[in-house]
This record gives C-alpha cells, structure tokens and sequence, in this order.
C-alpha cells in the first residue's frame, strides 16, 4: 500500500502538539490548582516536574522501543497513555493523585517524541528531509509561546480542569488517525536479541537523577520562607543534593556509555551516531544554542508578569509572547526553502546573525529606568518614573530572535538525521531529544540563578544609593513612622522593578556574547556543495552490531 509522506507527517506532527504543549500549558495553572487543591508552592511544582522527568526519562528510549515493537505500535500506545493520563489529571481528587497522573502523562508523551521525528523523517528521501522536520518541529517551537496563552484563556475562562480536557479530542483524532494512516510496524526488530535491561535502567537513571539536581537548583527552599521574605530564596548551586544527583547521574551515564559500547549488541541509547561527524557537530552546536537561549523562553515571560511594571497577567504574557512564535513559524518557512539551496553552514550561520543583531537589539530596549537617587526623588514629589520595556517595545526584536531560533533548530535537527532510517533513524532522534532536555536544564538552572544573583546584587546596589541620598535627612524614611508607609512600599515596588530589568539586561547580553559562539561553530557546517551521496556512510555500515 502506498502511503502520502505528507499525511503521515501531519498525523505524527498532530500527536505531538498536546504533549509539548503540556510542557507550558500547566505553568500558567498552578497558582489555581494550588488554591484549589490546597497546597503548597513546592508540592504544585510538581505537578511541573514529575511530568517533565518521566518525559525526558522514557523519550531516551523512545526509539529503542520503537525498534523493538515497531513504530506504529509504539506511537499509538504512547498516545493512549498520555490521553488515558489527560483524563485522569483531569478528575483528580487531590495533589498527589494529580502529580501521579501527570507522571502517566509523561511517559506517554516520552514515547511520542523521538517516535514522531522518525516517522515523518523516514517518508521523505534525504534531500526533502528539511520538509519533514519542518512539519514537526512546528509543534515542538510554538508550544513555549502558545502553551501559556491557552493555559491563560482555559483557566481563566474555565478552571483548571480544562487545560487537561482539552488534550483529549486531539489525542482521540491523533489516535484514530494512527490506526488509518501510518504506515505498518515494518520497523519492529524481530530479532530474538535480549531486550537491554541495563541500558534502559542506567540511561533512564542517569537521565532522571540529573534532571532533577538541576531542576533544585532553581526552587525554592521552604525553609527559607518568611514574613519579610515570602519569595524564600533557591536552593542554589551551594545545597549539595544537587551535586550529588548530578555527579550520581553523570556516574551512571558513564558506566552506561561503558556498557553500550563494548558489551550490549543492542544499546537503548545508541552513541556510536557521535562517531558521524555531521551529527556530532549538529548536536554540539544544538546544546549550546539549548544552553544560552531555552532560559530566556521562562525568564522573558517571568519578566513580564512579575518584574515589568505594571505586572501582566498570564494570558496577556502569552499574547505578548506571540511575535516569537509568528517569528518561529517564518524561520521555518525560511529555513526549509534555503537548507538545500545554500547548506546548513550558511542557514545557520543567518540564524546565529539574526541572534546577535537582535540580542543586542533587546539589551538598548529592556533596561533600568531609574537609580536610587532618582526613585527617591520621584515617590517624594509623585514624579514619574520612566516605564520599563514592556510588550510593545519588545514585538519586532521576539519576532526576528524566533526567525534566528528556528533557522538554528531546524538545520541542525535536520542534518543530524537526514542521512538515517530505519532503527538507526529511531534511536538516532531518541539521543537527540534526550541529550537537549539535559542543556536546557543546565542552560534554565544557570540563567535563572544569574537572573536572580544579578538582582539581589541591583537591589543591593539601589538601596546604597537611597541611603546615600537621605544621609543629609536622618529619619526621612523611618520604617516605624505610619505616615511614610506608602512611599516606602512604592519605593520598594520601584527597586525590585529596576533591579530586576537590569538583571533580564544581563541575560540578553549572555545571549549576544553566546551567539558568536554559534556563529563560530556553524562554519564547521557542509555547506551546499557537498554530495549527498557521500555526505555520511550509509547508516547500516555506521553503526555495527558490536564494537570492541
């Protein structure tokens, strides 16, 4: 039977779309769930975390299921999972039977990813292959903009019930539509080979503990909470369990990278696809764009709704987000027509210009307004402070950085894969999505912790200079005057603003300084003129049964 390579691509794009959406979707959900079901802000962050670490724990061996059990049935099953979880999270009597739920959500939507990649992948031949990846990495870079503003309009529209519900009509058409459309488990290993128990338990650790020593890097210690400090402050990369899951986790990756080289036939995670030169330098450069850019998708809305005055809420966040996602759609569009036309160097190298341009674009636009001097000055005579950067002033430079992420993702997400199929596409994929959840974890942990160092150190800073500035009045801002309570609360209002935009300025020029890495490496790119015949051995010859 012959089968439409677009159709089948659409199918494995729509199975994808509630899964990461769900990875943004709840975020905007958690101040009501946590009222609703009476918990803590620690525990609610769960619901967050435990979805996340089962997602990145099974899309490790993603593939390698696949490869065992056939894609089709994989998808289809990861698919039920993850709507079965949807429900369920939806029904939910209490916080730990929701935080359960979401971890069922997880795993099924691990299984999803690297699965829906290679099945849209292994229709085209290699010189359409930037189609393919275009149709699924649509879903994969609209859900950090769009999540928040459904998650916004279902929960404030309904209740938080419906950002769950809303997974299942989507998830039964994607389901129905598997069974008709794509192509039969003519992937399945039906080899009688031992299933890799080692592999798939060391990997899955290894993953797991890593993820979660970075997630506690940025929460918040409960012990920490107190009436002048309701925030608390973030256990930090000082609270040694974080050390501990991370080198535990890096320890077991390495006996794992051990085992799948030299002992298992059949590895879960398979690294001998870092011996092609063209995956490994599309994988080095996809960590480093994963490491200096995925934080600004969570600071830049925190930005918007806790620092930039006045405060926006969450759905007009994600509406205020949107130029990044419209950007993200055109450097798709772009960088399908030009990859084959021009070669990965070159696309890439435009997306890492477009960065630089508009990262030093945003450091002018988002900066403080204000020093101590002149916060004082102005609570005291009801001057005005100049507003802050806010959604309007950062429209066209999110457009332009979504047009520079985009022709990045998509140029090295296509050159790591183009050459593969079959199994070898499968497991190839599950590597890529496994090892990129890891850089941005690190690249979210050391952004946030930069966010938040930098504006304690402003804070620090503006209260100097406010000090400085009533030395001549002693008194002028005694705490314990009642009368002075309204200006003290406005100049407390004005410096966490202040402080805070300033910090946000520093993580674009992270960004700005980053790119030119990017720049950089993308000259060890092909560029256009290098056959494609010749481009990688083929992918049975790559990658032998054993080594060693």
């Amino acid at each position: 039977m012959r089968h439409n390579r677009y159709l089948i691509a659409i199918v494995a794009a729509l199975g994808l779309i509630p899964i990461v959406l769900d990875t943004t979707i709840v975020t905007v959900a958690l101040t009501s769930i946590r009222d609703d079901l009476h918990t803590d802000i620690n525990t609610a962050q769960w619901i967050v975390t435990g979805f996340f670490l089962a997602n990145a724990a099974v899309v490790a061996v993603g593939g390698y299921l696949a490869s065992r059990f056939g894609r089709k049935r994989i998808f289809i099953v990861g698919l039920t999972i993850f709507t079965i979880g949807s429900l369920l999270c939806a029904v939910s009597p209490g916080i730990g039977w929701l935080i359960a739920f979401r971890v069922v959500q997880g795993i099924g939507g691990g299984m999803l990813l690297p699965i829906g990649a290679a099945l849209a992948f292994d229709q085209f031949p290699q010189e359409q292959r930037a189609r393919a990846s275009a149709l699924i990495a649509i879903p994969i870079l609209f859900a950090p903009v769009f999540g928040p503003i459904l998650g916004g309009y279902l929960t404030d529209t309904f209740d938080w019930h419906s950002i769950f519900i809303v997974n299942l009509p989507v998830g039964i058409i994607a389901i129905l539509l598997a069974l008709l459309i794509l192509p039969s488990d003519s992937a399945a290993d039906n080899s009688t080979g031992q299933f890799d128990y080692v592999g798939l338990g060391l990997s899955t650790l290894g993953i797991i503990a890593i993820l979660y020593g970075l997630k506690l890097v940025a929460t918040t210690n409960p012990d920490t909470v107190t009436a002048v400090n309701p925030g608390g402050d973030l256990y930090g990369w000082g609270y040694w369990p974080v050390w501990a899951l991370i080198g535990g986790g890096a320890v077991a990756l390495i006996i794992f990278a051990f085992y799948s080289l030299r002992i298992s036939r059949d590895p879960a995670l398979d690294l001998r696809q870092f011996a092609r030169r063209d995956f490994l330098v599309s994988n080095l450069i996809s960590w480093t764009a994963a490491l200096i850019t995925f934080g600004l998708l969570v600071l830049l809305p925190l930005y918007l709704e806790a620092i930039h005055l006045p405060n926006l809420s969450a759905l007009d966040t994600g509406i205020a987000m949107a130029p990044l996602g419209a950007g993200t759609l055109i450097g798709t569009i772009v960088a399908t027509a030009l990859y084959r036309a021009v070669g990965p160097r070159w696309v890439v190298f435009g997306g890492a210009a477009i960065s630089i341009a508009t990262a030093w674009l945003l450091t002018q636009t988002i900066h403080a307004t204000a020093d101590g001097r002149q916060i004082l000055a102005s609570v005291q005579t009801h001057a005005a402070i100049p507003a802050t950067a806010g959604a309007a002033d950062v429209r066209w430079p999110l457009l332009l950085l979504g047009i520079g992420f985009a022709m990045i993702a998509l140029s090295v997400q296509t050159l790591a894969l183009e050459a593969l199929k079959g199994e070898a596409l499968a497991k190839a994929s599950s590597l890529v999505l496994s090892t990129k959840f890891i850089f941005s974890s690190v690249g979210v942990a050391i952004l946030t912790t930069v966010l938040i160092d930098n504006t304690r150190s402003q804070a620090t800073s503006l209260l100097a200079q406010l000090q400085a500035a009533t030395d001549q009045g002693a008194g002028a801002l005694n705490p314990s005057n009642p009368a002075l309570a309204p200006i003290l609360r406005a100049i407390e209002t004005q410096i966490g603003a202040q402080a805070g935009t300033a910090a946000i300025q520093t993580i674009f020029w992270l960004i700005f300084f980053g790119s030119f890495i990017l720049l950089a490496m993308s000259l060890l790119l092909p560029g256009r003129n290098r056959p494609m015949a010749a481009s990688e051995t083929p992918a049975e010859e790559t990658v032998p049964a054993t080594v060693g």
